[in-house]
């Protein structure tokens, strides 16, 4: 049965493993049999990887983000972590879409489960 998930991504990403263990997860869950509606949502400390300027090879994101992408997933960023730590929105990378704090809380609260990275 096909299921709402959000994958919260929520620790700084350099010198650490679980954003792109996170963003593997997510890419898996929307892969599988009943090919799941996924959402990676970068908060807390993980919005510093939402940002166009990080090195997404150095922290092995691409193959996890094409094949998220290509599941129909979608990478959201929560802009009250942006504005506590100064990130602009003119910074966060293309690909991914920057949620008000209300409609990242309603997508968080309307999941069906979510996983915490």
């Amino acid at each position: 049965m096909k299921q709402d998930v959000v994958v919260l991504l929520t620790r700084a990403p350099y010198g650490r493993v679980h954003v792109p263990e996170g963003l593997r997860a997510a890419r898996g869950v929307a892969a599988g049999f009943d090919r799941h509606d996924v959402t990676a949502a970068f908060t807390g400390d993980a919005v510093y990887a939402a940002r166009a300027s990080v090195d997404r090879e150095a922290l092995n994101m691409p193959g996890h983000i094409a094949d998220l992408f290509a599941e129909d997933g979608e990478m959201v960023v929560d802009a009250a972590a942006m504005a506590e730590r100064g990130i602009e929105e003119s910074e966060v990378a293309d690909d991914i879409a920057v949620l008000s704090d209300e409609k990242m809380t309603e997508r968080i609260r309307d999941a069906d489960h979510t996983l915490d990275f």
